[in-house]
């Protein structure tokens, strides 16, 4: 298929490219395609799982450590590396056992070829066929390689967590240049001001304002350019309750309004100045948690507070905090949509957030934090087992999502999980996002998904 992303493996002779690719494809039952004229150097297949989110092209390429080259052999190489400098993800491959002086090569090549530097390399450390291999990687680690997985391409051993990094690093969908930069929904009961805020955004009107609670039963959408970046907002309808005994119309609008949110890059739960946090407020935020969306919280009609003071807004957002504590965790903001009052500050806040919730961890920053961040010494003098982590990856932006391999998952509990994950954010300046952290028992893996 044209136009999917390219996912190449590459490697020296001999390091288990061709398992990997094979493994990969096992059980495929997707359209698999040869590219004419090239199946002897570079062999491509579109693959096509339920696995992967995406389709993509995988690219098996020949061994490049060839040593007697010929003319032949020398326009393989070349080819192979016209193929990688085109590539979106590069999978490369080196044995556990057998580290040489061409891997070294490829590394450097990588780092300094002017297109392959700005690629993205995934080094699978092959033949790791034993838990105690899993954890010897130091050598490895010294090479400076930004992210490392240890795999076994034979044993299929932490196949699950390969195919959540192949994820991670492809896109979401296949993106049009004529797409928006960032998808905005606003979301909130009805009547709490959603139309008037995208009709300030828009500059004219776009949506039905009125004072008649529903008047939105459907997710209205339109683009607009801020600071040089085409927006899409989504006006959702308001949400009153999830209820198959409603009203036709009621539980559809509920519907549409959830599949909204699928779609957005950032939400904005907006809330009544007039009414405060109510227990709906709480629930909808919940289901935007539960979702792992980037959430900011606008408090709307902020002009129509009676006898504001300097520190009324602090105060309010005290008040808010009380109710739920995570909105500790999470951008406020007090705006009024109808006087166009901090409206301006909300999409800066949106724009600064999404672009906090596209950073993509590198599994060597993360376990260089890990190894030299002095809070484990006090979570494991805390504990009579002390909780250890052996390997940190990230394998989501949307949920934000960390994965931990451990030695025992029962030895973090919440409190501890709540101690890492705000270490991170603190690390990394995720400050505003849902991070979430996920834990494995450092025996887990071995086997992937069929």
């Amino acid at each position: 298929m044209k136009g999917l992303p390219v996912v190449t493996i590459v490697g020296r002779q001999n390091v288990g490219k061709s398992t990997l690719f094979n493994a990969i494809l096992r059980a495929q039952s997707a359209i698999t395609e040869n590219t004419a004229g090239v199946t002897r150097d570079v062999l491509q297949k579109t693959v096509e799982r339920s696995e992967f989110k995406i389709p993509f092209t995988l690219s098996d390429t020949p061994g490049l450590d060839i040593e007697n080259i010929d003319e032949i052999s020398k326009e393989i190489i070349e080819i192979a590396f016209e193929h990688l400098r085109n590539s979106d993800l590069i999978l490369h491959v080196i044995d556990h056992k057998d580290l040489r002086k061409y891997d070294h090569r490829l590394i450097e090549l990588f780092k300094k070829d002017e297109i392959l530097k700005d690629k993205m390399v995934l080094t699978l450390i092959n033949k790791v066929d034993t838990e105690q291999d899993e954890y010897d990687l130091e050598p490895f680690y010294k090479l400076g390689l930004n992210e490392l997985l240890p795999i076994s391409a034979l044993g299929r051993r932490n196949f699950d967590l390969l195919y959540q990094k192949i994820n991670f690093f492809l896109p979401d969908k296949i993106k049009m240049p004529e797409d928006p930069y960032c998808k905005i929904a606003i979301i909130g009961k009805p009547n709490s001001g959603k139309s008037s805020l995208l009709n300030t955004f828009l500059g004219y009107k776009r949506a039905v304002v009125s004072d008649v609670p529903g008047t939105t039963r459907d997710s209205v959408s339109d683009q607009f350019y801020f600071q040089n970046q085409k927006l899409e907002i989504i006006d959702t309808a308001g949400i009153r309750r999830k209820s198959k005994t409603g009203e036709s119309l009621e539980f559809y609008s509920y519907k549409r309004t959830l599949h909204s949110l699928g779609e957005a890059d950032v939400v904005v739960l907006l809330v009544d100045a007039m009414k405060g946090l109510g227990e709906f407020d709480k629930k909808i935020f919940g289901e935007i948690q539960e979702l792992g969306k980037p959430m900011i919280v606008a408090v709307n009609k902020w002009d129509l507070v009676p006898e504001k003071e300097s520190n009324s807004w602090k105060h309010y957002k005290d008040r808010m905090e009380a109710k739920l504590s995570i909105l500790k965790e999470r951008p406020l903001i007090s705006l009024s949509a109808k006087e166009k009052l901090r409206t301006h500050k909300l999409l800066e806040s949106v724009i600064a957030l999404y672009e906090k919730s596209q950073k993509k961890l590198t599994t060597r920053a993360l376990n260089d934090w890990l190894s030299k961040w002095g809070g484990k010494n006090k979570v494991q003098k805390a504990s009579n087992r002390p909780p250890k982590v052996y390997y940190a990856t990230q394998v989501s932006q949307i949920p934000f999502k960390i994965l931990f391999f451990v030695n025992d998952t029962k030895l973090f509990p919440s409190n501890i999980l709540s101690f890492y994950r705000k270490s991170i954010v603190a690390e990394f300046g995720l400050d505003g996002l849902a991070v979430e952290i996920e834990l494995r028992n450092r025996n887990e893996g071995k086997e992937g998904k069929e």
